[in-house]
């Protein structure tokens, strides 16, 4: 393609981009999230993004794609406005669908244009420059110009478009990711500010660094282009959002996430020959640059398990202990909902790069003779009877584990012992046997070709 043709096709791109994108005077002042700072052309439906096709797919499979109709969220939004007498549900959808609280679409309830209707998309983030400074309550600030920015520092576009280091830092997420009381001021969520105190921040990692990176674990941005035919650049995130929502987001990379996040360390005597021992579980928060669990943590699950593995595959449980924050109301009632709370009564999380140790009295089974022991930390977004009451699917995931064999003598011991290396020996005679055939065959092939170039010859 001739220089010129591709300058045509620059233009024209970009008028159709400039049309689309609803392109307002220089010089627009930035606009906070509240009704009527917005019209729904500043806005534009996905199809618009088609540049940024793997994008968008990516984005689409996350939990901001489905912020305004997460099944979790619709059925605690209704409580909320039931018991509130619907004051709560303009302050819940700010964050959940910004553009729609700033058009007022979502206020006079119907159906809402398709640029502000799938939640925390595209066209809101991109035009995002800065926030009110409190980096709470959906505290972002928007400018209505129609340049989309983003942590590129020299994009070339067929649209306007700018580099902006708000996009690279972790403030840009606080927002939405901290949720303090609208009355009392009460921290509800404090996901940012656990992030902000954390190791992780005082490195430099930031929250795009994780959720947005190649994989699950992976810290940082990768190699890859920002669209379709772009340029190829080394700070690269994906829309992927990860998080911990296994049914409703991405399973595998919800799966993989809550995997990366911790570690399960189990201490147990080898020998365990009358009466109970004490056994030691640690749980180390190795992954997460915030408490685990976090955002609404008095509805997200995760707990520890510990329990003997019989032969018959069913479990003789030892213990368990459920982490998670417990709230409390102004007469000391507890657990209340988040609308009725003014304090916190208990919150026994584990902070990044933490640890929390708890200890169990362990009995080898009536007339065992060795004992599986496991040490198991689970998760699951809702309690059951609240996803069942929402209509959705509800997978516990298990995040990390640990073993231990335990028998009930020495004699027990050593004959375990001994098995595993008569096993061994057994797979290491069948890997020499399966050489040996490897080796034969090799020979025999080269063999017959040699033969077959003499006769040739």
């Amino acid at each position: 393609m001739s220089v010129i043709k591709r300058i045509a096709r620059s233009l024209v791109l970009a008028g159709v981009c400039f049309s689309v994108l609803g392109v307002t005077q220089a010089g627009a002042a930035a606009v906070p999230v509240e009704r009527g700072t917005a019209k729904p052309k500043d806005f534009p439906m996905l199809s618009a993004c088609g540049c940024h096709a793997s994008l968008i797919d990516q984005w689409s499979k996350s939990m901001h794609s489905q912020a305004l109709s997460d099944p979790l969220y619709l059925t605690k939004l209704e409580e909320a406005k039931k018991a509130t007498g619907g004051a709560l549900g303009p302050f819940c959808n700010k964050c959940h669908g910004p553009a729609a609280t700033m058009t007022g679409e979502i206020m006079k309830g119907g159906q809402l244009s398709p640029g502000v209707a799938t939640g925390v998309n595209c066209g809101f983030c991109h035009l995002v420059t800065g926030d009110t400074g409190k980096k709470a309550n959906t505290s972002q600030l928007v400018t209505l110009d129609g340049v989309r920015r983003a942590q590129i520092k020299d994009p070339q576009a067929p649209h306007p478009a700018t580099y902006s280091a708000f996009h690279e830092s972790p403030e840009f997420c606080a927002g939405c990711h901290n949720v303090d009381h609208p009355v009392n001021g009460m921290h509800l969520e404090a996901t940012y500010r656990e992030y902000i105190e954390s190791p992780w921040a005082k490195e430099g990692v930031t929250c795009q660094d994780c959720h947005m990176s190649k994989a699950p674990g992976v810290i940082g941005p990768f190699t890859g282009q920002a669209a379709g035919g772009a340029p190829e650049r080394n700070n690269i995130y994906a829309m992927s959002f990860t998080g911990g929502q296994v049914a409703l987001g991405d399973a595998g990379l919800a799966t993989a996430m809550l995997k990366s996040a911790a570690k399960v360390k189990l201490e147990a005597p080898e020998i365990l020959e009358s009466g109970s021992t004490e056994v030691t579980v640690t749980i180390t928060n190795v992954g997460a640059g915030h408490y685990l669990p976090t955002g609404l943590t008095e509805v997200r699950e995760m707990w520890l398990e510990v329990y003997v593995e019989n032969p018959d595959g069913t479990k003789t449980p030892v213990g368990e202990h459920r982490f998670g924050t417990i709230l409390q109301d102004d007469k000391g009632n507890a657990p209340v909902e988040l609308w009725e709370a003014t304090k916190i009564k208990s919150d026994d999380r584990i902070p990044p790069r933490e640890s929390v140790t708890k200890k169990y009295s362990f009995s080898m089974p009536a007339g065992a003779k060795k004992a599986s022991l496991k040490a198991a930390l689970l998760y699951r977004s809702a309690p059951e009877e609240f996803a069942k009451k929402a209509g959705v699917d509800n997978p516990i995931t298990e995040m990390a584990a640990a073993t231990s064999m335990v028998y009930a003598s020495q004699a027990e011991l050593e004959a375990a012992n001994r098995e595993q290396v008569g096993q061994g020996r057994f797979f290491d005679g069948i890997n020499l046997i399966v050489a040996a055939v490897g080796l034969l065959v090799t020979i025999g092939i080269v063999a017959f070709f040699l033969l077959r170039g003499r006769k040739t010859a």
